[in-house]
């Protein structure tokens, strides 16, 4: 007996199992990845079906029939159904949420997509029938020659007349085609000449293996451990024209689009209509647009950050990652995934390379090209050996002895009215947004916390109140202790809001422009202000993580990092690496304009951390092998995997009791295996968020793959309040 295996279609964890239904004749051979409609208790559900089952004696229980089949062909490819459950054994998430995230760029609802004319060139073309006095008919004629066809609309912002374009258009040998319209991104009005730089040596040398991978079609993990400024987007730019020269689809990943626009710039600059960009701003329509243009193959390349990945393609030639190593590739709501395995993963289906890139590789990255797993290429200089920045490293403990207490260091002052008296720009990093850290009673010591939440809650000048930034819970400013009635209330620690306003009081003239999270809720706002910034019309940019991130503004010969400890005290594994990419990434803004050389400083509670030394000199080598010694002592990754585990309950005591059943169940599972290790339950990081109660428990092993399958096969993954979170960082 044939039995159709059918996936619920919702999250669900108590449905994460397959299924079975019986498909009648009259539907024909459904393919799986077809999505069904299927009878469910006494309602009908939407389902995916994932395979068929030969059964060799009849079930116990009376098969189903499948109501209708809701697809004419199917919505999931086979290569997308086996990383789906490579996702969902790997990650320990249902099969059902990992096929659903193919889904995040393309949706149910059909419509007839906006389309838009376009010239294309038939083989009777010829330049020659304009006359030489017409120099722009000629020159939109070679353009549209080279390419082989461009939409009006990219003509007009290429800068040609609409008349110019009416006239070639008219021409023999050009035909107007009516295609699928191109989702623009925010960056059209910046659309200049196609970007066709010639490689330095340093990048041909690294660019030939990629080549040759992607003329053999051969899946190469490539490692591109470039120092910022050395050409990167330049080799991504190159290796993404050989892929649609081969007909086939790129997809380009960056840790977060709206932070990202000058590489986004670059590629629509070079590519035009090629590029299609995935971010969380579209439209409904606009994503179903996009889908179509690939689908049709108008568009080859995808651009988009950590769920771009999922993209339904099925033609992939090239994937690259870049800036590797930025955890915001790892999805940490819901479905808990790291975008660079799926990437890795649909490389090694479609035998495409795929390029990692990063100044600051993740270590288990770089562990894995010593091992020889990945293939290794460097470029450990500058494009046109351009000096990397001076780092200057500030003790801020010496700056209190000799009595200044202000945000700023003698050092950080000094280099800010240089900046400015120069006319030049400069970045400024502080990891902590609001106005104050905290709000303490001076009398009692009395912290203001959250209610909801185990944190302290956060000053925010603008709408003068204290704010939460885990369940955003808001209250006014109190004016007296609430536990001894104190009226001595005081604000401590700097946030982006007061350093701010250090900054207009102490450099009235500067021009400062203010890039976190409570400025940027709009997310046009940050495209704003650092299309504004690198046109110059501010000084001084401030902000928080956001600054450091792909940023290539000429101006910039400053940075300024206020405190270099923010990231090193958090309780992870990763702080310290966390700490030297974050110091190296935001140092390496400065001086990347030519002729202008970079300073940097750096203020630090902590001077002698190898993470700080290690990032003033550039020196991504040397920090590797210190911590790669550390990791290796303490069992960490690369040598060992790693399963956090979150147990959330309202009540402490249930909550206890179902976290010590868990560990209790798992030192039973595991029997006499040493080499498992289960830390826990203990207290989590934050112990209470939005008024549940929070206990871990951490497993370390050299291969967790069996436990892996015990938890996802038992009552312990469906749990109800259990977060699980493999290969934390």
């Amino acid at each position: 007996m044939r039995v159709a295996q059918v996936i619920i279609n919702r999250p669900a964890k108590q449905l994460h199992k397959p299924l079975s239904y019986l498909m009648p004749e009259k539907f024909g051979n459904v393919l799986p990845g077809t999505r069904v409609l299927i009878p469910l208790g006494h309602s009908r559900e939407e389902g995916i079906l994932i395979g068929y089952e030969e059964l060799v004696e009849p079930p116990e229980f009376t098969l189903r029939n499948i109501v209708q089949v809701l697809d004419s062909e199917p919505w999931f490819t086979p290569e997308m159904m086996d990383t789906a459950r490579r996702l969902n054994e790997y990650y320990l998430f249902s099969y059902g949420d990992a096929l659903r995230l193919f889904t995040v760029n393309k949706t149910l609802k059909s419509y007839e997509a906006p389309k838009e004319e376009w010239l294309v060139v038939m083989p009777d073309f010829s330049i020659d029938q304009f006359s030489e006095r017409k120099k722009k008919q000629r020159e939109l004629a070679q353009y549209v020659l080279e390419v082989g066809g461009a939409s009006k609309a990219l003509l007009l912002a290429k800068g040609f007349s609409r008349m110019v374009i009416k006239q070639v258009s008219e021409a023999k040998g050009i035909t107007i085609e009516s295609r699928f319209k191109a989702t623009k991104t925010t960056f059209t009005e910046l659309l200049t000449e196609e970007v066709n730089i010639p490689l330095t040596q340093a990048q041909q040398s690294v660019y030939e293996p990629i080549q040759e991978a992607m003329n053999s079609h051969e899946h190469k993990t490539f490692l591109l451990h470039g120092v910022t400024g050395s050409g990167k987007t330049q080799l991504y730019l190159r290796a993404t024209a050989k892929c649609i020269s081969q007909d086939k689809t790129a997809i380009i990943l960056v840790p977060e689009i709206i932070l990202t626009d000058q590489i986004v710039r670059r590629f629509v600059e070079t590519f035009g209509d090629e590029v299609v960009v995935f971010h969380s701003k579209l439209t409904v329509q606009q994503r179903n647009n996009n889908w179509e243009r690939l689908r049709r193959k108008d568009s080859h390349i995808i651009i988009g950050a950590r769920s771009a990945v999922f993209a339904p393609a099925e033609d992939i030639g090239l994937i690259v990652v870049d800036e590797e190593h930025d955890t915001s590739y790892k999805q940490e709501d819901m479905v808990r995934y790291h975008a660079r395995n799926v990437a890795l993963w649909r490389g090694e289906a479609h035998n495409c390379p795929v390029i990692l890139g990063s100044a600051t590789p993740a270590i288990t990255s770089y562990y894995k090209a010593k091992q020889g797993e990945y293939h290794l290429l460097e470029l450990p200089h500058r494009i046109f050996e351009q000096p990397m920045p001076k780092v200057t490293i500030v003790d801020m403990k010496e700056e209190i002895l000799h009595g200044n207490y202000s945000v700023f260091s003698d050092a950080m002052s000094r280099l800010i009215q240089k900046t400015l008296h120069e006319h030049n720009q400069m970045i400024i990093l502080l990891n902590r947004r609001g106005y104050s850290t905290f709000v303490m009673c001076r009398d009692c010591g009395e912290t203001i916390m959250c209610p909801h939440c185990d944190v302290a809650m956060v000053y925010h000048q603008s709408g003068e109140e204290l704010r939460c930034h885990y369940c955003e819970h808001h209250e006014p400013i109190p004016t007296v202790c609430p536990k001894c009635n104190s009226k001595r209330i005081k604000f401590f620690g700097s946030g982006t809001q007061k350093v701010e306003e250090e900054l207009r009081r102490h450099f009235k003239s500067a021009r400062i422009a203010r890039l976190d999270q409570d400025v940027t809720k709009n997310k046009q706002m940050a495209e704003d202000i650092l299309h504004d910034f690198g046109a110059h019309k501010y000084d001084i940019l401030l902000g928080t993580q956001m600054v450091s991130k792909g940023h290539d503004f000429k101006d910039v010969t400053a940075v300024g990092i206020l405190t270099a400890d923010s990231v090193l005290n958090i309780p992870v594994y990763t702080a310290s690496e966390r700490t030297f990419d974050l110091l190296t990434q935001t140092s390496g803004r400065a001086g990347r304009g030519g002729d202008k050389t970079g300073s940097v400083v750096i203020q630090t509670y902590n001077p002698l951390n190898y993470a700080i030394i290690k990032s003033k000199a550039h020196d991504y080598v040397g920090f590797y092998h210190e911590e790669i010694q550390n990791r290796k002592a303490l069992g960490y990754p690369p040598f060992r995997e790693m399963i956090h585990m979150v147990v959330r309950h309202q009540d402490m005591e249930t909550l206890e009791s179902i976290a010590n059943r868990i560990v209790d169940d798992l030192e039973a599972h595991k029997g006499g295996d040493e080499d498992i290790l289960i830390n826990g339950p203990y207290e989590a990081t934050i112990k209470k968020v939005r008024d549940m109660y929070r206990l871990a428990i951490m497993i370390r092993g050299t291969d967790l793959t069996n436990l892996k399958e015990y938890i996802y096969n038992s009552w312990i993954f469906t749990q109800e309040g259990l977060l699980i979170d493999v290969d934390p960082v």
